[in-house]
């Protein structure tokens, strides 16, 4: 699915906002049981970011929510995923975060919205620079009159009267939106949430993916491990008995 939306990052990357968007992105079930988890996740484990006239309550403590765990680090954060992100936004060196800084679940409730700004840029747990922005919309059967659309902006309206809307898009349900943080930029809001009262509020988690800046230490180069003789050999486990055929491959 990521592969296959390359040619939609690429497009929105020559207008200087790489982004792309994936409807029904998992199985609605699955999708469920993760809105479900963030509703009744430990009280004690949520947070509340306000800053400027915005408003989100933030949870990551995943270990208490096995369907939202195993999505993250089991699919999110595997190997395979990373692979695809890479090879449809053409960025390699891609790292998760097991440490969820700032990312996993997050609502916000009716009144709620998040002001214009660019994300955060540095993770100080992993010394490491955040690079792409996942979010996964959770709340079933949301309308488009509800608001909570995520806003992107040609520069940031608080600071630029001529500054233009690049994109809205709707926190639909099970929709994926993923996009690469640029320097100070893409500048984005949140708009205001206005759901019915027997809504619990606009749902999401989100997903986090970073990259090292960092040069080769010119005085400890790159080197594999040191024996006390430098002769190497590397070769597959058996390889005389493999008929060359991969794992589930028709044989030949």
């Amino acid at each position: 699915t990521m592969i296959n939306k390359k040619q939609e990052w690429n497009t929105n990357k020559e207008h200087g906002f790489p982004r792309a968007k994936i409807d029904n992105f998992l199985d609605d079930e699955t999708c469920l049981k993760l809105y479900d988890e963030c509703l009744s996740a430990p009280k004690g484990g949520w947070t509340i970011f306000t800053r400027a006239g915005s408003r989100m309550e933030e949870f990551n403590d995943l270990i208490h929510c096995p369907t939202a765990h195993r999505i993250t680090y089991d699919l999110m954060y595997s190997g395979e995923m990373i692979y695809d992100l890479e090879q449809m936004t053409g960025i390699t060196g891609l790292l998760p975060d097991p440490h969820l800084v700032g990312a996993g679940f997050s609502i916000m409730r009716n009144g709620a919205e998040l002001g214009p700004h660019y994300d955060f840029n540095w993770n100080d747990r992993l010394r490491l620079h955040r690079k792409l922005t996942g979010i996964l919309y959770l709340t079933p059967d949301w309308k488009d009159e509800w608001g909570g659309e995520n806003i992107t902006w040609t520069s940031n309206p608080e600071l630029d009267d001529s500054a233009e809307i690049v994109e809205s898009i709707v926190p639909k349900f099970n929709r994926f939106i993923i996009s690469e943080n640029l320097n100070k930029s893409p500048v984005h809001s949140v708009g205001k949430v206005n759901h019915p009262n027997n809504i619990e509020g606009r749902t999401c988690i989100r997903f986090f993916y970073y990259i090292s800046t960092s040069d080769i230490d010119r005085e400890n180069p790159p080197h594999r491990s040191i024996y006390k003789t430098n002769e190497y050999d590397h070769h597959k486990l058996h390889e005389e008995d493999w008929d060359g055929n991969l794992v589930g491959e028709i044989k030949k």
